[in-house]
């Protein structure tokens, strides 16, 4: 494996293996003029998506037709090649939720969703579900069918099954590429994984660099803060990814529905508030200005109110607000009509 693009910022040893550091690129000085937060395009939102909640309280109250979303989540029934320990609800572990219990959408339905979100001035869709999109042999027909409608997509993927013909392919699409990685070593990523690998996926993300994705604002390494990782993250993750111009997915995982064993190295709230203050007092090093507020759990995304600018539909037809918190508006399959209406 070749890491041209990585080589600045990966280290190899024997006892943890290949890792991604980047303490040796923070500044001792702080830099001026700060700059703002590069935002991942399609996902990350900035002030205008005041606008669309705006809009859609009128609509609440009557005032407005239909309501706007900028993007939705289609959840797919997809497995997954790994069993990680921290997985956000526990469906990479063969406990698929009932909600995510049905079949794959057929051609006709993408389309129908499809054309429900343009009518409703979206402008991409979300993939989620069960596990890894591309272990299901029908995701580049999905992702191309989805694509060839207009609407752009954001892809969460743990990227260990990709080629460089696969991302080449994905990178001239109008898609975001979100790549999974569990910590910043070797050693320690398979173990949270169950796989080995680390290797893969960062080869992935060299990929992923090579198309020059992370110059259109379009590449993101997401990964979750944990009690057991939290240095590593802004000492070695968030001064590599700001060097490399890849957007750093940086989550919060505060769990209080997995196993006693996770719980204990989920940050409490408290811990929480600390740890942004920390990222921002990094990044503000490395040249990027943003001020943490109460709530915040992802970096970038000051607090969540994507029920107010997007939704989420599920395998069995039931759509809800939020893939982290199951509430059902109804059910689309069910009932004639009922995007239509929503």
């Amino acid at each position: 494996m070749k890491f041209k693009k990585l080589e600045q910022v990966l280290d190899e040893d024997p006892v943890n293996g290949l890792s991604v550091t980047g303490y040796r690129l923070i500044p001792f000085e702080e830099p001026k003029p700060l700059k703002k937060l590069p935002l991942l395009k399609h996902y990350f939102v900035d002030s205008s998506i005041q606008g669309i909640i705006d809009h859609n309280l009128r609509w609440a109250n009557g005032q407005e037709e239909k309501p706007r979303f900028k993007f939705a989540y289609i959840m797919l029934p997809t497995g997954c090649n790994q069993r990680c320990m921290g997985c956000f609800t526990g469906k990479d572990k063969s406990r698929l939720p009932l909600e995510l219990d049905g079949p794959f959408y057929s051609n006709e339905t993408i389309d129908d969703i499809t054309g429900f979100l343009k009518d409703h001035g979206a402008e991409s869709v979300v993939y989620g579900g069960g596990g890894e999109l591309f272990k299901w042999k029908g995701a580049f027909d999905y992702i191309e069918r989805i694509t060839d409608s207009g609407l752009g997509m954001v892809i969460f993927t743990n990227g260990s099954l990709l080629s460089k013909v696969d991302v080449e392919w994905l990178s001239q699409r109008d898609i975001s590429l979100i790549i999974s990685i569990r910590d910043t070593t070797e050693k320690q990523h398979n173990l949270a994984t169950g796989i080995s690998g680390f290797m893969d996926v960062i080869q992935t993300l060299e990929y992923a660099l090579q198309t020059g994705m992370h110059e259109q604002n379009r590449l993101a390494v997401e990964i979750p803060v944990t009690n057991n990782n939290e240095k590593r993250i802004f000492l070695d993750f968030l001064p590599a990814m700001r060097y490399l111009g890849v957007i750093p997915f940086i989550e919060e995982f505060i769990q209080i529905t997995t196993s006693e064993e996770e719980k204990t190295v989920c940050h409490d709230f408290r811990q929480a508030r600390k740890f942004f203050d920390t990222i921002a007092d990094v990044d503000r090093q490395l040249g990027y200005n943003h001020e943490p507020v109460f709530g915040q759990r992802i970096l970038a995304q000051p607090k969540c109110e994507r029920s107010l600018y997007s939704f989420t539909i599920y395998p069995s037809g039931d759509v809800g607000p939020c893939p982290s918190h199951f509430l059902s508006y109804g059910n689309f399959l069910r009932m004639q009509n009922f995007l239509p209406s929503l």
